[in-house]
């Protein structure tokens, strides 16, 4: 917290030199510290072979993927999806087979027609057959959970969701290995949808026998190259390889997880040798910049996290429905003084709503442009006196501490353009009501993508009304929802890409419904007895720990 407060106090210095002056203001970098970088902690005391210790700030609330949509560690190890995203040698990223070993499309892109892998079987030794794929749709439509967007695309899901039909219209069983899918509209990134956590196939044979699914271990069962065998709430859990896997035997054989919520007791934990991987995220950048960049530099790898921190304004709201005030908010951010200060300059600024890494982004489209000046005149050619704007920035209390320090900077940064932005305070719970509720004035948030697809942001937030109720803060152009829902229909893909790009022009250019802000990476710091790690591609804390390497 003292760190908190000292940067909160350092930007307030910066903004009140940033008020007197038209030009940007660079903010000055300590000088490097000489400084020889170390072997990363030995274990000081001898561990099992094969074992991965990490560890995690908060217990998980269930296994199960139709309730959860963070809670993923688990099922992205315990279960398989048809096809899985690949992090490649070039950085980028590529959708490859998993249970399905291919698919093929219609003319009409409604229809995929899939082939299972054959000679797979769950950890209980149950074989996996296209009766489980058809089960695990119809359980997300059904289960009154939270991941239901997928299935919803296929034909006949309203009808199944509502109790007017028992089983999912567009899903057909062709054979054991063998069944196809139709979609209510075509959707070009529907494959890609397929690869994301939520899409975990289960087991019907045990999900019709078990009443804890989710919950008990011994209920929870997958195809994937581990079985959960343990779980003390609030202590840890614990993973073990698989022995009916698939797929390639992995390095590590049991993965221990440590509900550890003290994130300087993990600081301690790693440099004891207790932990193997540590995430670096949860520790104070200070600490990251002063010990593990500089002592642990050569144990440190990153990965881009595939989303972005954005700033969102109601448009129902009594200013920010003029468009003049939303251009001077996005003139008034220093995206680039908030990547050094905040982030000690592990992130990358934003343009747009596609993110960096994600397919259709668009790297030729222009920055808001950082311009007090410039901002304070718009407001007062629209006729705004200063101090006459007011609005309310709602914070979430459980956003992590870099979030909640950008709140406080963007606060100052308004002040400076004569625009009084309250942060309102709220717990999870009352946040998510009232953001739902589409009267909240503003926030800021972090959206990290769940597949790669433009869709996956675009869509969730400019799709509809409800959507950009919801999402965008009711975001009023009905022309640009309606281009936005139809785009996942085109299935050219150049046509798509030049599709997204020019409704980004229209959003957040145009309209300045959107302020983008920023990309943060995620660094992971190894111990010696890892040799290698390949974080998840989308930059979640959650990982495949068959992409871990042991020494």
């Amino acid at each position: 917290m003292k760190k908190f407060f000292a940067i909160v106090l350092a930007a307030l210095m910066l903004f009140s030199l940033t008020a007197c002056s038209q030009s940007n203001v660079a903010v000055e970098e300590a000088a490097p510290v000489e400084s020889e970088a170390a072997p990363a902690p030995a274990p000081t005391a001898e561990v099992e072979e094969g074992l991965l210790r990490v560890a995690a700030l908060y217990d998980i609330s269930t296994m199960d993927v139709a309730q959860t949509t963070d809670n993923y560690m688990v099922p992205m190890n315990i279960f398989d999806r048809l096809f899985e995203v690949e992090v490649q040698d070039n950085g980028g990223t590529e959708i490859v087979p998993s249970l399905c070993t291919g698919y093929t499309p219609s003319e009409d892109g409604l229809t995929y027609t899939f082939t299972l892998r054959e000679g797979v079987v769950f950890s209980n030794g149950s074989a996996l057959t296209a009766s489980d794929v058809q089960y695990t749709f119809e359980r997300l439509l059904t289960a009154g959970g939270v991941n239901d967007d997928v299935p919803l695309e296929v034909a006949g899901a309203e009808a199944l969701k509502n109790g007017e039909a028992d089983t999912l219209a567009g899903f057909s069983v062709i054979s054991d290995y063998e069944f196809s899918i139709t979609l209510g509209a075509p959707n070009a990134g529907f494959i890609a949808e397929l690869t994301g956590p939520a899409m975990s196939v289960v087991d019907k044979e045990t999900m019709e026998q078990v009443t804890n699914f989710g919950i008990a271990c011994e209920d929870t069962i997958g195809t994937g190259p581990y079985m959960i065998t343990e779980w003390v709430v609030n202590d840890h859990y614990t993973l073990e390889y698989n022995e009916n896997y698939w797929g390639e035997e992995p390095s590590v054989k049991k993965m221990i997880v440590s509900i550890i919520p003290d994130a300087s007791t993990q600081n301690l934990m790693y440099q004891n040798g207790e932990l193997d991987i540590i995430d670096l995220e949860y520790l104070d950048s200070a600490i990251v910049e002063s010990t593990y960049k500089t002592n642990y530099a050569d144990s440190i790898i990153s990965g881009s996290r595939v989303g972005l921190t954005y700033l969102a304004m109601n448009a129902n709201n009594e200013f920010l429905s003029d468009v003049n005030v939303r251009k001077a908010v996005q003139m008034a951010i220093d995206v680039d003084s908030i990547i050094a200060s905040v982030y000690a300059g592990d992130a990358i600024p934003e343009s747009g709503i596609i993110p960096t890494g994600v397919w259709g982004h668009n790297d030729a489209l222009e920055r808001p442009v950082y311009d007090v000046e410039a901002a304070k005149a718009l407001l007062a050619d629209a006729g705004y006196a200063e101090g006459q704007i007011s609005f309310e920035l709602a914070m979430d209390s459980s956003s992590s501490s870099n979030t909640q320090l950008v709140y406080q900077i963007v606060q100052q940064y308004l002040k400076a353009i004569g625009i009084n932005a309250e942060i309102g305070t709220y717990d999870e719970s009352s946040w998510l009501d009232l953001r739902k509720s589409g009267e909240m004035d503003a926030f800021i948030a972090n959206w990290t993508m769940d597949y790669n697809d433009p869709a996956n942001i675009m869509y969730t937030f400019y799709g509809s009304e409800e959507k950009t109720k919801i999402r965008s803060l009711n975001y009023a152009d009905e022309a640009i929802m309606a281009r936005v829902a139809a785009a996942s229909s085109i299935t050219d893909d150049a046509a798509r890409m030049a599709e997204y790009q020019a409704l980004e022009q229209k959003i957040v250019v145009e309209d300045a419904a959107w302020v983008p802000l920023l990309g943060n990476m995620h660094l992971f710091a190894l111990g010696q007895r890892v040799a290698d790690f390949v974080p998840y591609w989308a930059g979640y804390s959650n990982f495949y720990a068959k992409d871990v390497v042991l020494n």
